[in-house]
């Protein structure tokens, strides 16, 4: 049995083909591509991890760094390019979205009981 996306040899109990991922299908013993199960990355600012704006948090959580490695890089670089780093540090500020906290549920506002009596 063979992935029909990349060729590579399957064995019959394969549910997954090791090479490229895709999804094997049992019934007819074909490959699909396999389902992308997480979201989309946002480069935006947490709203944990912060230590000034978020900003090194942000960076590290969209590249998949540690936050600490990321702000030692940010300060190597800043002192390599004299000061420069602190200038983009503050344009990223600016620039990148903080991170929405989950929306509140919206209710439509039911009237208010009326006082008369009927």
């Amino acid at each position: 049995m063979f992935c029909t996306s990349c060729g590579n040899s399957l064995r019959h109990s394969d549910r997954f083909c090791a090479q490229c991922g895709a999804v094997v299908n049992s019934a007819d013993q074909t490959a699909s591509p396999a389902v992308v199960l997480n979201a989309p990355r946002r480069l935006e600012r947490p709203l944990r991890d912060r230590k000034l704006a978020g900003v090194c948090a942000g960076f590290a959580h969209y590249f998949g760094f540690d936050v600490t490695l990321m702000r030692i890089l940010w300060l190597v670089g800043t002192f390599y390019t004299v000061g420069t780093g602190i200038i983009v540090y503050l344009m990223c500020w600016a620039v990148m979205p903080s991170q929405a906290t989950a929306p509140l549920a919206t209710t439509a506002e039911s009237p208010a009981p009326s006082s008369h009596p009927a």
